[in-house]
Parts: C-alpha cells; sequence; structure tokens
C-alpha cells in the first residue's frame, strides 16, 4: 500500500479517534452547540494556518478536506445521537452552518495574508484569530448587558448553561450571514485588481456587511440597555431604583408592589452586609420582563435570572414569574459588588457568590431552612469537598440544587459565627481559608456541629430529596433534545404568560396529546378548560380507570357543572377509594368540601366562575373555600372584598396547614396601607406551630410591616 494512502487511513482513523474520546466528556459528547463551537474554532484556525501556506489553486478544495475531517470527527457523535435518540435538528444545524464557515473564515484571513507575502503570516494570523474571538467578545461582554455572545471565529453562546432549550434562531443565521459576507470579501480581495466578477463580489459583501452592521440591534446580535427600555415601555422610579418594566404585562399595582419590595430587601441585604447607606444619585436599574420568553429574546437567558456584575452600571434582571423567588436573591449579588475584586466585582469563587445570596434570602422551599435541607441529605460535604465546592470550577461541577443549597447553609454559619468584614475579605480574594485564618477542616467541622443541633422531619427529608436529585446538564443523556410533548408544554407556558387564554388552550390540548395523557398535564387540562367553562370536554375525557385523586376531584366538578350529580358522586367515589389520608396536603380539605352539596356548589362557582359570596354566605362556608376566596380576592385585586373577608376570617381559629396564605395576605394587606390588620394577622400567626422556616418568613413579614409603617 504506497504511503501516502497509509497516511490518509491513519488520519481519518485518528480523527475518527478524536470523536469517539469526544464521547466522554460531558456535553461536547453531543451534537450540538457545545461540540459545534469547538469544531468551529479548530476549524477557524486550522483553515487559517493552511492558508498561510496554500496553494492559490487548491485553497477551495483544501478548504473542504478540513471540513470533512470536522465531520468525520463528529461522525461518532452523530452514531451515538442516533442509537441513544438523542438526535436533535437543530444540534445538526449548528455543525452544518458554524464549523464550515468557521473554516472558510479563517481560511479567508490566512490566503489574504499569503497574497500580501507577509512574514509572520502564521504569527499574524493568530494574533487577528485572538483579537476576534477575544477581544471583540471581551468589549461586548464589559459593554452590554446581554448574556449570549456572537462571534465570526468560534460562532455563538447562546446563553446560561440552565436554560437547557438551545435551538437555531433567526439572529444566529444573520450573523452567519454576515460571517459569509466576510468571508466572500476577504477571498477575493486578493484578484480584485484582476478580475472584474471579484470586484463585484468584494463591493457587493461590503455593502452588505455595512447594512449588516447597522441592524445588529434590530436583528438581536447586540442589545444595549437602552434598546431594554424601549421594548419593555415601562419605567418607574423610587428612591433607588429603576424600574423598567413591561407595560402590558404588569398591572399599576403589580409594579408599585415591587417598587416597595426592591426597597425594603436593600435595606436588608445592607443591614445583613453592614454595608453603608446608598445614595440616590447611582440607582439601580431593574429590568423587569413580561415572562421568561421575552427575556430569553432580549437578553439570552430564559429561566435563569442574573446579574452582570461585570458591567458598571447596577442593574438586574428578572421575569415576572420568578420576581417572588428571585428577587432578593440577585439584590445580593447587586450589593456584593461593593466588596468584590477589581476585574469583574465579583469573586472568583462561583461558591461564593451564590452561597451568599442563598444565605441571606433562606432559600427557595416554603417548609424547610437551608441547613434542614442539608442535614436531611447526610453525610455532610467534607472538609475537601466543601473546599472543591468553592473553588473557580467546582461550583457548577455537580447538581446546582446541591451546591446552591450547601453553599448557602456554610455561608450562612460563616456569617452567624464570625465578623462579616471576614467574609468581604474572603469574597473578593476567593479564598476562605486565608481569610478566616483556619483551615478548611477547623471550619467544615465547626459547620458540622452547628448542623448536628439541627432538628429535621419527613417534610424536610422529602423537601431535600426533591432538590438533591435534579440531575445537572451534565449528567442528563440529551441535555439540549426537547421532546415533543416538552416543547408543546413550552408553547403553552409561553401563551399563558402572554395572556393569550384561547391559544394557550390549543396548546395545551396539542401537549395532552403528546403526553399520552400523562396525569399530571391531564390535571392542568381539565382544570383550564373547567375555568374555560368548557364542561362536556371534560366529561367526554372522564374515565373511571384514571388513577390520581385530583383527575377524579375535577371530574366530578365538571358532571356537577352539566347538572349531573349522580355521575359527579361516581367520581367523587372514586376519589375516596384512591384517598390516602395520611398525606398531609391540601386534597383532604378538597374532600372535605365536596361532601356537602352547598358547600360545593359555592366552591365551584367560586372556583369556575366570576363568583363573590357575600359577608353571609362567606362566614357559613368551610375554611377552606374561606381561603381560596381570600386567595382569589387578592389575586383580582379586590382590595375592598380583601379587607372584608381578612376581617371574617379573623373570628375562625387559624390552621397550620395554611401559614403561606396567611404570610401572603399580610404581606399585601401592609402594602395596601391596612397595617392594623396586617399586624393582627401577624400575632395570630406567631401563636401557631410554626415551622423553623416558616418562622424566619414569618419574621421577615414583620420587617416587612415595619417597613411599610414608616
Amino acid at each position: 500500500m504506497p504511503k501516502k494512502v497509509t497516511q490518509n487511513y491513519l488520519s481519518y482513523f485518528l480523527t475518527i479517534a478524536t470523536g469517539v474520546v469526544l464521547l466522554f466528556i460531558p456535553l461536547l459528547g453531543d451534537l450540538h452547540i457545545e461540540s459545534a463551537m469547538l469544531a468551529t474554532v479548530i476549524g477557524c484556525f486550522w483553515g487559517g494556518f493552511r492558508a498561510c501556506r496554500g496553494n492559490p489553486n487548491a485553497d477551495f478544495r483544501a478548504a473542504l478536506r478540513i471540513i470533512g475531517y470536522l465531520f468525520l470527527a463528529g461522525l461518532p457523535l452523530l452514531v451515538n445521537a442516533i442509537l441513544t435518540e438523542c438526535l436533535s435538528i437543530h444540534g445538526l444545524a449548528f455543525w452544518l452552518l458554524f464549523p464550515p464557515t468557521g473554516v472558510y473564515f479563517g481560511y479567508a484571513i490566512g490566503r489574504l495574508l499569503r497574497s500580501f507575502q507577509l512574514s509572520f503570516r502564521r504569527l499574524l494570523l493568530t494574533t487577528i484569530l485572538l483579537a476576534l474571538g477575544i477581544g471583540i467578545f471581551l468589549y461586548e461582554f464589559f459593554h452590554y448587558p446581554q448574556v449570549y455572545f456572537f462571534n465570526h471565529v468560534w460562532g455563538v453562546w447562546p446563553g446560561p448553561i440552565y436554560d437547557e432549550t438551545v435551538k437555531l434562531t433567526k439572529p444566529m443565521v444573520f450573523f452567519r450571514a454576515l460571517t459569509i459576507s466576510w468571508i466572500l470579501l476577504l477571498w477575493h480581495i486578493p484578484a480584485f485588481s484582476q478580475k472584474r466578477y471579484a470586484q463585484w463580489i468584494v463591493g457587493l459583501s461590503a455593502i452588505a456587511l455595512l447594512f449588516g452592521y447597522t441592524q445588529l440591534t434590530k436583528q438581536g446580535v447586540l442589545t444595549p440597555r437602552s434598546y431594554i427600555q424601549e421594548q419593555l415601555g415601562g419605567h418607574k422610579t423610587t428612591e433607588h431604583f429603576e424600574l423598567y418594566y413591561d407595560q402590558r404585562l404588569y398591572s399599576e399595582y403589580e409594579i408599585n408592589k415591587l417598587a416597595a419590595e426592591h426597597e425594603f430587601y436593600l435595606q436588608q441585604i445592607t443591614d445583613a452586609l453592614t454595608l453603608p447607606s446608598r445614595g440616590k444619585s447611582n440607582k439601580i436599574e431593574s429590568y423587569l420582563y413580561g415572562h421568561p420568553w421575552q427575556k430569553k429574546e432580549l437578553v439570552g437567558a430564559k429561566f435563569t435570572s442574573y446579574v452582570p456584575i461585570w458591567l458598571q452600571q447596577d442593574q438586574l434582571h428578572i421575569a415576572k414569574q420568578q420576581t417572588k423567588s428571585s428577587l432578593k436573591h440577585e439584590l445580593v449579588h447587586v450589593l456584593a459588588k461593593r466588596f468584590g475584586n477589581r476585574l469583574f466585582n465579583g469573586s472568583w469563587s462561583i461558591g461564593l457568590i451564590e452561597g451568599l445570596a442563598v444565605a441571606i434570602d433562606g432559600g427557595s422551599s416554603s417548609t424547610s431552612t437551608i441547613d434542614q435541607i442539608v442535614v436531611s441529605e447526610q453525610p455532610y460535604p467534607t472538609a475537601k469537598e466543601l473546599q472543591h465546592s468553592f473553588s473557580l470550577l467546582g461550583f457548577y461541577g455537580g447538581r446546582s440544587g446541591v451546591n446552591y443549597i450547601t453553599s448557602g447553609s456554610f455561608i450562612r454559619y460563616l456569617m452567624n459565627e464570625y465578623p462579616i468584614s471576614l467574609l468581604k475579605e474572603a469574597y473578593r480574594t476567593a479564598d476562605i481559608a486565608a481569610s478566616y485564618g483556619k483551615d478548611w477542616q477547623v471550619l467544615a467541622n465547626g459547620w458540622h456541629r452547628h448542623l448536628d443541633s439541627i432538628s429535621v422531619d419527613s417534610a424536610d427529608q422529602q423537601t431535600a430529596s426533591r432538590i438533591f436529585r435534579i440531575p445537572s446538564l451534565f449528567e442528563q443523556a440529551c441535555p439540549h433534545v426537547l421532546s415533543n410533548f416538552a416543547a408543546r408544554w413550552d408553547e403553552y407556558r409561553f401563551l399563558m404568560a402572554s395572556h393569550d387564554t384561547t391559544q394557550a388552550l390549543a396548546a395545551l390540548d396539542d401537549a395532552l396529546a403528546a403526553a399520552d395523557s400523562v396525569a399530571s398535564v391531564k390535571i392542568e387540562w381539565s382544570f383550564r378548560q373547567l375555568v374555560a367553562g368548557k364542561f362536556d370536554k371534560v366529561n367526554r375525557v372522564a374515565a373511571l380507570q384514571d388513577t390520581t385523586v385530583e383527575q377524579h376531584l375535577l371530574y366530578a366538578d365538571a358532571f356537577a357543572m352539566n347538572g349531573d350529580i349522580e355521575t359527579a358522586r361516581q367520581y367523587l367515589r372514586k376519589a375516596r377509594q384512591l384517598f390516602n389520608p395520611k398525606q398531609d396536603s391540601l386534597l383532604k380539605p378538597g374532600m372535605q368540601v365536596r361532601q356537602d352539596d352547598w358547600q360545593w356548589n359555592i366552591y365551584r362557582q367560586l372556583r369556575y366562575q366570576n363568583y363573590w359570596p357575600d359577608s353571609v354566605i362567606f362566614a357559613k362556608t368551610n375554611y377552606h373555600i374561606k381561603i381560596r376566596t381570600l386567595k382569589k380576592a387578592i389575586k383580582e385585586e379586590r382590595w375592598e372584598l380583601v379587607e372584608q373577608y381578612g376581617r371574617q376570617l379573623l373570628q375562625v381559629n387559624p390552621r397550620k396547614r395554611y401559614v403561606d396564605e396567611y404570610l401572603l395576605f399580610i404581606h399585601e394587606l401592609a402594602l395596601q396601607g391596612n397595617h392594623k390588620l396586617a399586624e393582627q394577622w401577624r400575632r395570630v400567626v406567631s401563636k401557631l406551630s410554626l415551622r423553623r422556616r416558616q418562622a424566619e418568613q414569618l419574621q421577615n413579614e414583620r420587617g416587612w410591616l415595619k417597613f411599610m409603617s414608616k
């Protein structure tokens, strides 16, 4: 066999072997955006180096050959994606669009340098590609609030890794069209003086580039703050904040509440971190998007709320659905900039950045403290594991739920046991052991002793199990692939968030069909049909063979709304058979409500129709109905009814089951200026046997009431 043929076969084998190795590397082993980016970077430099010493008559074929090798390396990824049913049309599109254009872009630059007969062409090429690939990225990173980035050298970074859905979008295609225009222009400059067609191509490419670069903002390639403000439309100023919000999807009351909460959390965090009072001149900009899909389109982050701490202007970006759970957390990031490092106002330890925020906001669970969640998942992290989680890359190496809660618990321990100044020093230097003057074993032992003093129960264990069992993106078999059901469900949620109920119901029909009547989806479908008054549709799908209590209760409601009480009672009997009385859930009061025909009728009118009971009827209703009525009045901003129902409810003994609702009620009353009634309710709730986390939340509402009483 000729030596050249042998070398070719060897190169093919090594290329395929490289692709096989990638299969064992998280994310890079998936035929999607990450591996496409890697292939694009390699192809760009490879093409450029090859062009620096290439044959002018074989340039196009030489570039094609490089592309062939890249695709050959991607072949194991493609085969694996097919065999594991992880093949994504979007992942395939990334591979077809980015690596080939990356190769020709690098090749075109190298070819141009070669035509000028410059010395040290490869060094110059490397400098140019690094300037384009890193320099431009850094400029955009430190000047724009977006978290997506486009680049001619490496393609595109779509946004945070927690937003798993990554699709080929119009902005990506538009920007790659600019890359192709650059390729055409640079490729034909060497022949500009000899070939007329080259002059035409260079001229047209230059025009396309000039026009294209004027459209970067409109096409979603760059997103300056001014453009976000223009798109959202709404604006409200407070003492320390500039709030920009989607004026179509926020009511005036919702914005006033958020404005007050911004100021309240600012005061709380300032006190917790012993920071000097913030001046009124340098206000924090808060961008409040109507929903995650709008945020994804404008700045690249969908379900991930974030603070670009690296920018000079203090700001946060959060969608409406995340404000309750994330606003205080994100504001911690903003205020922590004051003691962050000089480069990007943060810490090189992601564990410190996120742990500090979790320590102050207390975590997302309404039933368990962050300490109780950690205690429920013993054994505790060792000193070595703890040190690793606070290292530069350790935080994102594991499950986010584990790392957020664990780091938050440890940081809260440090805040309670040591001067806050030591934590600030650790935050700035990313060196906890040096800042505290203690080694990791000593710090871990102290934390473990603290955790040993925390009592837990089955509710804490269930919460911990739910949070800690969520796999990370790196652990998922098909990290970027959406099933047909997931896509339909995502569309349904988007339409509901956009207040397009008609289209949302149609999308929910599709989701139900794609889910093959999965119980949770069927429950949501049935409820939405009932709210829309489509009782017959629910009746048609009702089946005694269904296996959840919630389904049968909704079926019973549907038949009762149509006047078929006998059939409704059949489904109630089935629900009773399925019900587990040992479960501490709202199913029990829901079952009780339906045992009395009068109560059940009131409940149905309240839940599915625009009905508001008067004071006489309200007094006679079941306690569960009273709570639902009060929540509905708050949701629909019927404040006269909120006060009326709230006063009546004071006359009935409170139930521990409804603590979350009481806390919501206190919060809203304080905002309405009804401080006396809010304080009455706070005292009532304080006498209940509260869980540790509920006591924390009640204390927070006490601070809120005091703040709103000023």
